[in-house]
């Protein structure tokens, strides 16, 4: 049974439509606090959806995907989940073609479907080829997270936008004891490698890159947090 909830949370199943629809229903906020435990602890994504519990994933991608435009390079993308919802909803909602040209980025094949990288200091793109770029619990994984974002600034068009999702070290630190299937049990963890960032961090690290207007809220009862931080458009004099 540990095996197979193992390989359930790398198959890159997508997740259902009620688990990231919001706002949600008092009953299935009863039942997910019910449940909180579990699918913050002990269970794997695709466990929870099974037995009808808003998974972690699921709620990262309901505040992620609203504030997502245009076409989206997410780094660090894993199995590639976000960039999948995101064009079947694109695709549904009629939108611009650039949004179903979104890509994901990571430096291990997780079997979604990503590009392939040495590093996010060096993305694989022309300047200024996406609306959005998304870091998705996946920062703090990154060992050249200044460099990151430099990318990022430079990947970006002028009015795009960098959104970030973040526990901080203390949870960061906590959860990856616990959590047995998170990903970091599956290869080898760099030494700059950080389990959580605290919201200063995050905050100095977007700023040491030229983002401004940063919008911050949590998700999650308040244990994860979600930036939004603008590239300022073009000045004309």
């Amino acid at each position: 049974m540990v095996l197979e909830l193992e390989r359930s949370s790398h198959t890159g199943r997508l997740p259902p439509d009620w688990a990231i629809s919001r706002p949600k229903p008092l009953w299935r906020q009863s039942y997910d606090l019910l449940c909180a435990a579990l699918r913050m602890a002990v269970l794997p994504d695709q466990v929870c959806e099974r037995f009808g519990i808003t998974s972690l994933r699921g709620e990262r991608l309901a505040a992620v995907l609203p504030v997502v435009k245009g076409r989206l390079l997410d780094v660090g993308a894993g199995d590639n989940v976000l960039v999948k919802v995101y064009q079947r909803q694109a695709r549904a909602m009629a939108l611009p073609q650039s949004a179903t040209e979104s890509v994901g980025v990571d430096v291990l094949d997780w079997g979604g479907g990503c590009t392939i990288i040495e590093s996010s200091a060096n993305l694989p793109f022309e300047d200024e080829r996406f609306d959005t770029v998304s870091f998705v619990a996946s920062l703090n994984h990154i060992p050249e997270r200044k460099e990151a974002l430099a990318e990022a600034w430079r990947v970006l068009r002028p009015a795009g936008r960098v959104v970030i999702t973040m526990i901080s070290r203390l949870i960061g630190g906590i959860g990856h004891k616990i959590w047995w299937y998170s990903e970091d049990k599956h290869r080898e963890v760099d030494a700059d490698e950080e389990m959580g960032l605290n919201r200063t961090e995050v905050l100095v690290l977007l700023a040491g890159a030229g983002f401004t207007r940063v919008a911050v809220s949590t998700f999650v009862y308040g244990l994860n947090t979600l930036y939004v931080a603008e590239k300022p458009p073009v000045q004309y004099t």
